[in-house]
């Protein structure tokens, strides 16, 4: 019999990034669902939202909106999920935004060990 692994989704629009993260997860134990903006992490994760434990998210997505802003669309649907954005500008919008909406942040590039411990938190 099979366990069940706690399911993360990442959102990331840089491919080679969006990979090392979800190796990292999946390494760690998590099964991992990657999508490269809003919508295509929603339609990858379609009818498992509700069953998802962590969204990491890149806060710039490229041309599309930022990561906090698809997050909190995705979360009416997945309210017990935790949150974590990860962002390479030093401006401070990421930061502000996620604090805002109560969501862990992290300054790219974040380190195995700093997200596992994220993980693992909570």
């Amino acid at each position: 019999m099979s366990v069940a692994r706690p399911l993360a989704l990442v959102i990331e629009d840089d491919v080679p990034s969006g990979e090392a993260l979800s190796f990292i997860l999946s390494d760690w134990g998590a099964e991992v669902v990657l999508g490269h903006d809003g919508a295509a992490a929603e339609s990858a994760i379609a009818g498992r939202l509700g069953d998802v434990r962590w969204i990491i998210t890149d806060f710039h997505l490229g041309d599309g909106l930022d990561g906090v802003s698809v997050v909190r669309r995705l979360r009416r649907s997945a309210p017990q999920a935790r949150v974590l954005v990860l962002s390479g500008s030093f401006h401070g919008r990421a930061h502000q935004a996620a604090m805002e909406w109560g969501y862990g942040v992290m300054q790219k590039p974040a380190r195995a060990a700093s997200i596992v411990a994220w993980l693992e938190g909570g």
